[in-house]
């Protein structure tokens, strides 16, 4: 009996105390253990700036809801919002579920747990070849004289606005037909844009100069134009006042999808890092042209 008194209180004296994680330490601690991936690490950097330096477990849901709709008032799209309440739902869960490792208290709740996921829209976009044409057109009538290789830029390369925004003059690459323009703020992700002939050959009509922007302002070579007169002039032209100027960038995507590009190729050119997002959205295109090649390559056999 006192020898496993004695082995009681020893397994009482060497209790560990509950480890005082900050909220930082914690998603270090999370990603450490998780494969890689870039673009949730990203997303992460703005919870580490409003939690960062707190004690992991003092955050509660009040304050993570509230920040979840400061992110809705910015216009991130619902899908965004979603995945980043997910990021933060995961980390406590992983926590909770190995609580010796993490020090987590045995009475605490995942603080997003119950969240209700927003609704996601899945915008679809069509444009005639007519349409696509009219753009052009009006566009080199535009008083803003790059207006008509920006439009090509965005309906040929499926570039994001802010990407097209950030091409200079210095990470241009005319010869091998692409644009380093840095780290992409939505995945976190280096983007590299590709450069069509027929971009290359607009883009080389323009005057040259350092490390300015290629679409600048009229007025400084630093800034970038802003396009949403012209572009709303165009757009009411053509009769189509619902298109947003991210919608040319849905409009290339399903050009490369009909012209044969496979998924997989089409989620690289658009910097997506999974291609079950252009799948979801686009996968009937991409369907369409294998059926196509599958009945032609049938022909005679029956």
């Amino acid at each position: 009996m006192q020898a496993v008194k004695k082995i009681t209180d020893l397994r009482i004296e060497h209790t560990p105390e509950t480890r005082k994680l900050t909220f930082s330490d914690l998603i270090d601690a999370y990603c450490a253990v998780k494969p890689p991936n870039e673009p949730r690490d990203h997303r992460l950097k703005k919870w580490r700036s409003g939690f960062g330096s707190r004690d992991a477990w003092s955050v509660g849901h009040d304050e993570l809801m509230a920040a979840l709709e400061k992110l809705e008032d910015a216009d991130y799209a619902a899908s965004t919002v979603n995945r980043e309440a997910t990021d933060i739902a995961s980390i406590y869960s992983w926590a909770i579920k190995n609580r010796r490792r993490t020090g987590c208290p045995t009475d605490f709740v995942n603080p997003v747990r119950g969240r209700a996921k927003l609704p996601e829209q899945m915008r679809t976009v069509q444009a005639s070849e007519t349409e696509i044409k009219q753009m052009l057109a009006l566009a080199k009538l535009s008083k803003y004289p790059r207006m008509y290789g920006l439009l090509l830029m965005a309906l040929t390369s499926g570039a994001r606005k802010g990407e097209i925004k950030r091409m200079t003059w210095s990470n241009c690459d005319f010869a091998n037909g692409v644009a380093e323009v840095g780290i992409d703020g939505k995945s976190g992700q280096y983007r590299t844009l590709m450069l069509p002939p027929a971009v290359v050959a607009e883009i080389r009509t323009y005057k040259q100069a350092g490390d300015e922007l290629v679409f600048r302002s009229k007025s400084c070579g630093y800034s970038p134009f802003d396009e949403r007169r012209e572009w709303s002039n165009i757009r009411a032209a053509i009769g189509r006042p619902d298109l947003h100027f991210h919608d040319l960038r849905h409009i290339a995507t399903a050009r490369l999808l009909r012209s044969g590009a496979s998924l997989h190729i089409v989620s690289k050119v658009l910097g997506h890092t999974d291609a079950r997002m252009v799948s979801r959205r686009y996968g009937s295109l991409e369907s369409g042209t294998l059926l196509s090649a599958v009945s032609e390559a049938a022909k005679g056999l029956a």
